[in-house]
């Protein structure tokens, strides 16, 4: 689905991914990094099969992708929320090349549009269990792993958590302090 409007942050925002050639080749590229690509789910093997996802994405009740770009307008990263049903939905789809504070901020601009847009009462998170960072960043916020569940044929790790913005508060806190250092 398309959000027609920007996210705005202070160091990063969030837009609706199109079918901009831009867009469709960033997607294609970002996926595909060493660092990224065995953390991501399936790869488009082409871009005009990365082309077809957006397309079905684009028109997919309950499924919101975005393309994260920095403040001088540089795409940097993607993020998304996806199969929101009974006012639940995951959240993942998270690929950042940008700074740890660009890819902090797109996370929590994701959970304010989950909790204040979409309405949200729970926010789940499908995770690979071989990626340590993310599973130790869900860990540190507080969210415990509730089982695992296999994806792509890969075991991963489940987690739900209710969508109070509670486990967000302080990484905001922590972006507000650092905007203001740096006016």
């Amino acid at each position: 689905m398309i959000y027609n409007k920007e996210i705005q942050g202070r160091f990063v925002n969030l837009k609706s991914i199109t079918l901009d050639d831009a867009d469709i080749e960033f997607s294609y590229q970002i996926r595909r990094e060493a660092k990224n690509c065995k953390t991501v789910g399936q790869l488009a093997a082409s871009l005009e099969e990365q082309r077809k996802f957006i397309q079905w994405q684009i028109r997919e009740p309950g499924d919101y992708y975005f393309v994260v770009t920095n403040k001088k307008g540089e795409r940097i990263g993607l993020i998304g929320v996806y199969d929101i049903h009974d006012k639940t939905g995951e959240v993942g789809r998270e690929v950042n090349d940008g700074s740890s504070v660009e890819a902090m901020e797109a996370k929590v601009l994701l959970d304010e549009f989950c909790r204040s847009i979409l309405h949200l009462e729970k926010i789940t998170y499908v995770i690979y269990l071989h990626n340590k960072k993310n599973i130790k960043s869900h860990s540190q916020r507080g969210i415990e792993m509730k089982k695992t569940v296999i994806r792509n044929g890969i075991e991963c790790a489940y987690y739900e958590r209710e969508a109070d913005g509670k486990d967000f508060a302080t990484l905001r806190h922590l972006l507000d302090r650092i905007g203001d250092k740096q006016v």
